[in-house]
């Protein structure tokens, strides 16, 4: 199947991101579907030719969260931070 953008992309991964966001919402709930999004991207999928729907909902489902957590601190790190009024 074809995607037309990332973000329809995204989208159709929805159902595997809640998957996920359930099995980790105790220990990680400041983590979001984005936040695996952006780490697989980064990590894994560019490097990846040919890569199907079935390979990117097995990779969202075993994600080591403690690499997702490590790289969204590290996201957050170089972030510019402002007071709230």
């Amino acid at each position: 199947m074809e995607y037309k953008s990332e973000e329809e992309l995204f989208n159709s991964l929805r159902g595997a991101f809640n998957v996920k966001l359930r099995m980790i919402n105790e220990e990680y709930n400041y983590i979001k579907m984005v936040d695996i999004w952006n780490y697989l991207k980064i990590n894994k999928w560019i490097k990846t030719k040919n890569l199907s729907i079935s390979e990117m909902v097995n990779d969202i489902i075993d994600v080591d969260i403690n690499k997702v957590d490590l790289f969204l601190k590290e996201h957050i790190k170089k972030e510019e931070r402002f007071i709230i009024e």
